[in-house]
């Protein structure tokens, strides 16, 4: 049944599954920009236990291979990178997108040796996250950067081009340091790992700590980002979706199963509408499938409408 009126329908965004082959990846990402999908996201990881596409590498791709959705980082870790290269991707990103760009921006830390690679201390993460947070505002900004501080230090940098507009940046996580830092620093918070119930008490912490910072609490953007998969038949989603997050994360929907999206499109659309009623104006899926452009179809055909939201019908390529 379509979600009631009375509720804020969230928008949805589609994360590009790790690793998918370009014969699925491309029709995917054309059916996402052509029907009702809001914005397109790309994953960061560098080691994990199933092949990773560079996150900054797809996402130009990703600019280029669209002309509506926004695109955006879900999330990128940008502590483990040196803040002025990020920066000028990300800029580089935004340009080639014509300013659709949002940066998903999170401290990462699955896998431990990602830090190590890049010679960081995962103690120091959070602090240098907020440092290069506030160092790429700067560099999207002004035509010439001054900067020491504790993690990094640069003068007389400018980037070209910069951002026509500013670029959001969504804060990701559930804990108490996500909460203050969303609130804090953040255009938007991006919660992971959190069903409905739990993104009300983490969207009111965010709140909570924009208004102690003395900010608009309203200037805020609200998103959920969760593990998704879909099918028209009962019991086949789940059977997808089982054993991706036991390779990613060690346990299964008996864990997980609360902060995921799954099952018959149905089933989709009476949780998103969940997410809605929590305060959630944007639902971003991780999909997991063993189609992906077949089923980016099915929740543009079958789900989208009955969010209210019209779809139309994808091309083939």
């Amino acid at each position: 049944m379509p979600v009631s009126p009375s509720s804020r329908v969230p928008e949805l965004g589609l994360v590009l599954p790790p690793a998918a082959h370009p014969d699925q990846l491309w029709p995917a990402v054309e059916t996402a920009d052509r029907s009702g999908f809001g914005s397109v996201w790309v994953t960061d990881r560098t080691i994990a236990n199933t092949p990773w596409l560079e996150a900054h590498t797809l996402l130009g791709a990703l600019a280029a291979r669209t002309t509506r959705v926004r695109v955006g980082t879900s999330v990128l870790s940008v502590a483990r990178r040196n803040p002025v290269l990020t920066a000028h991707a990300l800029a580089t990103a935004d340009h080639l997108s014509g300013g659709r760009l949002v940066a998903g921006i999170g401290l990462g830390g699955l896998e431990p040796a990602e830090y190590e690679i890049a010679g960081v201390p995962m103690a120091r993460r959070a602090a240098l996250t907020d440092e290069y947070i506030g160092l790429m505002r700067r560099l999207w900004r002004e035509e010439s950067v001054d900067h020491e501080g504790a993690g990094f230090r640069c003068s007389g940098i400018g980037l070209a081009p910069r951002p026509a507009a500013p670029v959001p940046l969504w804060i990701g996580g559930n804990s108490p340091g996500a909460y203050a830092r969303a609130g804090r620093l953040g255009d938007g918070w991006l919660s992971v790992f959190a069903g409905p119930d739990r993104f009300r008490t983490g969207w009111a912490r965010v709140l909570d700590h924009a208004e102690a910072a003395g900010r608009d609490p309203g200037s805020l953007t609200p998103a959920a980002y969760v593990f998704a998969a879909i099918a028209t038949e009962p019991g086949r989603a789940e059977a997808v979706l089982e054993p991706a997050l036991r390779s990613l994360f060690g346990g299964g929907l008996d864990q997980y199963g609360t902060a995921c999206l799954y099952g018959t499109p149905d089933r989709w659309v009476d949780t998103i509408g969940r997410f809605g009623e929590a305060g959630a104006r944007h639902v971003n899926v991780l999909l997991f499938s063993t189609g992906l452009a077949r089923d980016v179809e099915t929740v543009a055909m079958s789900v989208i409408p009955r969010l209210g939201q019209p779809a139309q019908a994808p091309s083939r390529l």
